[in-house]
């Protein structure tokens, strides 16, 4: 098994999509996650990707309230998806993420009209998705990022409910550190409907900075019998964990950690690869 390696762009900051790619291709991985800011032109980031050899792994979608009681904020949202649908079609790009407004901790009071509302606007994107044949993963956040979609479980069920064969789960290793009582077991339970697997420590820094068992995360995954990418997404140490640039050194910082934690990913994985 060939596994792809990659990472989440938007960690490095707000520098040229070039630098980025540059970075990500001295750290040695393989593929991105790239932001799904519908400005860019797609032919210009396909020139630029070319140039570094790397892959698309995944789509980071801006963030849109796609579960909201108010009708016209939520039609924009599931609007966005469907342009970033077509937009990822152009990139040619295979996979998209989706998650509800991160910030959002409460919905309007009703949990069966929440539920609705977002089972409904999933429905309509997965539903476009299934045209343009793009697989689509709902990422499981936190829940102080979102009140709705936190475990494994409830993703799956999202899954049964949406009914379509293009929906599948990306579980956060960062995110299960908090709401699962065994990420490992989390791991196992979602199976072949695992579409991405996210990796960070616990601090959502470099693995080993923290507690979480991500060795043990790795040999799940082999368990499963995952052969989906394995994509990073850590930060610097510091105040405010949605901006990944806090000094001057930030960003050297986040370089270390994906050096390393690449170096720990790959030993792990390839050990498991070759039994």
């Amino acid at each position: 098994m060939v596994r792809d390696y990659g990472l989440c762009l938007w960690t490095l900051g707000e520098i040229p999509f070039e630098e980025k790619c540059k970075i990500a291709k001295e750290i040695g991985v393989n593929g991105v996650e790239v932001q799904g800011d519908l400005s860019q032109n797609p032919e210009e980031l396909q020139a630029v990707l070319r140039k570094f050899d790397l892959k698309i792994l995944s789509v980071t979608p801006d963030n849109v309230d796609i579960s909201s009681a108010d009708d016209q904020i939520r039609a924009r949202a599931v609007q966005y998806f469907l342009d970033l649908l077509s937009w990822a079609r152009k990139l040619g790009v295979n996979r998209i993420c989706l998650h509800g407004d991160v910030g959002k901790t409460h919905g309007c009071g009703n949990l069966s009209k929440d539920w609705d509302l977002l089972v409904n606007s999933s429905s309509e994107i997965l539903k476009k998705a299934e045209e343009l044949d793009i697989e689509v993963v709902f990422e499981v956040l936190n829940r102080y990022e979102n009140h709705q979609i936190v475990t494994a479980q409830e993703a799956l069920h999202l899954i049964n409910e949406v009914k379509s064969k293009n929906l599948y789960v990306l579980l956060d290793a960062y995110h299960m550190n908090i709401e699962e009582a065994c990420p490992i077991k989390a791991i196992k339970e979602t199976g072949d409907k695992l579409g991405v697997y996210h990796v960070t420590d616990s601090n959502r820094q470099g693995v080993g900075e923290g507690h979480s068992n991500i060795k043990g995360q790795i040999e799940a995954l082999h368990e499963i019998g995952y052969e989906g990418p394995i994509i990073m997404e850590m930060v610097a140490e510091g105040p405010n964990p949605f901006t990944p640039i806090k000094d001057d050194n930030s960003l050297e910082k986040v370089v270390g950690y994906y050096k390393e934690s690449l170096r720990k990913l790959k030993e792990w994985d390839e050990a498991k690869v070759s039994l």
